[in-house]
């Protein structure tokens, strides 16, 4: 097993193997297990909810589709990619769906793969060795969750992933490891989904939804598929830039192209490209690819993609060229000359807290609406809250900001409520992603926070996109193991 590539995450010394078969620091002698041939440096710290047995055949993977990804790559790539990528680092590398393209190529000198989940690399090497590609180059697996800082610097030619950024919390703090691994003249690229195009094509099924349930009430599973999708994608794009609450999220990220161009350069890199993939326009490519993925039945599906001719016009006509296109290969170059070095720019400092807004300031000329049902009950190291309604407004929600005390709590607004769009916004004054993702659904835990008298003190708070917060007038009280209704 080479090792030249690693080393100690405490102390950055030598890994030797260990007398159980492991591994361990020659200097500090901090432990490295060794599992099935899968060098373990996440050691459960950290996880995925994708299922490595239902993996492949939910997206479609297989050899051919492995074949197209590498070719698409290197055409988007054009003259930047290189007669050989040499030594490799796949990042995220899941159930092989690159791995096997980068070897059965002949590209790679050497490559480690990488992924958050044991059970995904076994998956991944099961699928090489069924290939007959598991001896064609030296490799090494490894568990990584991009931040356990297990390798050596200037090791690496060329790093890659799949749909493996939009996995990982720190993007930045990422990539600002990943240009101290690289080699000078080093490159890495990675697929990955477009911010822009995702937000207009989730408006846009969300008004083609709206008229489904307009001229049918009929919430069959298709449709709730669909607006289940359009859900998640508005909860990660509304909160773009907010890490902790990303964190509990499988996708935390999408990519605004020139935004991804100017991060590469602040921290080093001589070239910082988002490329678009194949241009969908009007989304039919990717509406078509999502439907047959969630199943969703013939019916629906035809209607859909029918009326997305008319439709598109609202939302995804008004993007620029670069961005009708549902992903972006991004492409980072490392430079070559002695004044090389990475650096990181400091965080902008943090904007002040919002100020309350009076609702009769809020501009939209629509009255906004929520309905929240709060319970709370003492637990074990303070007060849990149980948080169930939905907040609909002519503008993006983001929060529900609770306040017990001097203890604050937010809950995403985001979640599927038909039925309040159906009772309230149907005639179309308010925006249907909005509309139908308007619900709010949280167990919020104060640690700390006790009840005098079985009371509470409380304010409740509408957090927009904006950042402005409308305050609830809310009941200046909240009773033990009693449900208050904040209605307006």
């Amino acid at each position: 097993m080479p090792l030249s590539k690693f080393h100690c995450t405490e102390c950055r010394g030598r890994l030797i193997t260990a007398p159980d078969g492991g591994l361990a620091c020659e200097h500090c002698a901090t432990p490295v297990p060794v599992e099935d041939g899968i060098l373990d440096f996440v050691q459960g710290r950290a996880g995925t909810i994708l299922d490595p047995g239902e993996y492949d055949a939910f997206h479609g993977i297989d050899a051919a589709r492995s074949n197209a990804l590498y070719r698409e790559i290197q055409q988007l790539a054009g003259g930047q990619w290189p007669a050989s990528l040499g030594s490799v680092l796949e990042v995220g590398c899941g159930t092989g769906l690159l791995s096997r393209a980068l070897i059965s190529h002949g590209d790679v000198r050497d490559l480690v793969l990488t992924d958050v989940s044991t059970a995904m690399l076994r998956t991944c090497r099961d699928h090489l060795h069924q290939s007959d590609l598991l001896n064609r180059v030296p490799l090494t697996f490894a568990t990584h969750s991009a931040t356990e800082p297990c390798f050596q610097d200037v090791v690496f030619d060329t790093c890659a992933g799949g749909s493996v950024l939009h996995h990982i919390p720190d993007v930045r703090g990422f990539l600002a490891s990943m240009f101290r691994w690289l080699k000078p003249g080093g490159r890495a690229f990675f697929m990955e989904p477009n911010l822009r195009h995702h937000r207009a094509l989730a408006q846009t099924l969300a008004d083609i939804l709206a008229l489904l349930y307009t001229r049918d009430q009929t919430y069959s599973d298709s449709r709730q598929k669909l607006l289940n999708l359009i859900s998640q994608w508005r909860r990660g794009i509304l909160h773009q830039g907010d890490i902790g609450f990303l964190t509990t999220l499988e996708d935390k990220h999408m990519f605004a192209g020139d935004a991804f161009e100017e991060m590469g350069r602040e921290l080093g890199f001589a070239t910082a490209v988002a490329i678009p993939t194949a241009s969908d326009p009007s989304g039919t490519s990717i509406v078509a690819g999502l439907c047959g993925q969630l199943g969703i039945d013939d019916s629906v599906r035809t209607e859909v993609l029918g009326l997305l001719p008319a439709y598109r016009g609202r939302y995804l006509s008004l993007l620029p060229p670069r961005d009708q296109s549902s992903s972006f290969l991004l492409w980072l170059e490392k430079g070559t000359g002695p004044a090389v070095r990475s650096f990181r720019a400091p965080p902008p400092p943090a904007p002040p807290p919002p100020a309350d807004t009076p609702i009769e300031h809020l501009q939209g000329g629509l009255p906004p609406h929520w309905s929240l049902d709060l319970t709370a009950s003492a637990g074990p190291a303070g007060i849990l809250l149980v948080l169930d309604g939905w907040c609909l407004l002519n503008t993006d929600v983001k929060w529900v900001r609770i306040t017990l005390g001097t203890v604050t709590r937010d809950a995403p607004v985001w979640m599927p409520r038909p039925d309040v769009h159906a009772a309230l916004a149907s005639v179309g004054l308010h925006a249907s992603w909005n509309s139908l993702c308007c619900g709010v659904r949280e167990t919020l835990s104060f640690e700390g926070v006790t009840a005098e008298n079985s009371e509470l003190s409380l304010k409740v708070a509408i957090v927009l996109a904006s950042g402005a917060a409308l305050d609830t007038a809310a009941a200046p009280s909240l009773h033990l193991d009693e449900t208050l209704t904040v209605r307006r």
